[in-house]
C-alpha cells in the first residue's frame, strides 16, 4: 500500500503529471452527444489546512488502481473543513473511479509512517475501503452515462498521527 501511495504522491508532486490530463471543469467537450460530467462530492475534511487532491481514473489494462497511469484527470483544491465539490466535464461515457488525499502540510505528498500507513487523510470513491491496501477500482467507481455524482469521503487514521477532532477510518 505504501508503494502505491508513495508512487501516487511522487507523481502528483510534479506539475508535469497534470499537464497531460484533461482540464478540470473545461468548457471544451468531445461532442455534445457524448460529453458527460462527473461531480465529486468531497466530505469529511478535518481542517482548512493544505490542499486536497482528487484523481479520476479509467480502467487500464495492466494498471492497478490507483496507479496514476490510469488517471485521466486530476485537480488540486484548497482544503475546506467539511468538504466541497469538484466537477469534471467533457468526459466520455464509461466507468470512472475516484480517489484523493488531504495534503495537510502542503508538501505535495501523501505522508506515511514507517509502516506505510498514511498519516494524512485519504479516501476512495463511494467510501470504498481495501483490506491491507487501497480499495478496488470497482468499489470506487461509478458508471457515467451523462451526469453523475460520486462521494469521496476523506478519512484519517487515528493511530497514524492524527490530531484531536479528526475522524477515523
Amino acid at each position: 500500500m505504501k508503494r502505491i501511495f508513495v508512487a501516487l504522491a511522487a507523481h502528483l508532486a510534479t506539475g508535469a503529471v497534470l499537464s497531460g490530463l484533461p482540464a478540470l471543469a473545461s468548457s471544451e467537450t468531445r461532442g455534445a452527444a457524448q460529453a458527460a460530467e462527473l461531480t465529486v462530492a468531497v466530505t469529511g475534511v478535518n481542517s482548512g489546512k493544505g490542499r486536497i487532491y482528487v484523481a479520476l481514473h479509467r480502467a487500464t489494462a495492466g494498471v492497478k488502481f490507483p496507479d496514476l497511469k490510469g488517471a485521466v484527470a486530476g485537480a488540486w483544491r484548497t482544503a475546506r473543513k467539511g468538504g466541497f465539490s469538484v466537477t469534471f466535464t467533457g468526459l466520455e461515457p464509461g466507468r470512472y473511479a475516484v480517489n484523493g488525499f488531504h495534503d495537510a502540510n502542503g508538501n505535495g505528498d501523501l505522508d506515511t509512517n514507517l509502516l506505510g500507513i498514511p498519516t494524512e487523510g485519504y479516501g476512495f470513491g463511494n467510501g470504498a475501503t481495501g483490506m491491507f491496501g487501497p480499495a478496488s477500482f470497482g468499489d470506487s467507481s461509478v458508471d457515467l452515462k451523462s451526469a453523475a455524482t460520486i462521494r469521496l469521503p476523506i478519512g484519517y487514521a487515528a493511530s497514524a498521527g492524527s490530531t484531536s477532532g479528526e475522524s477515523t477510518r
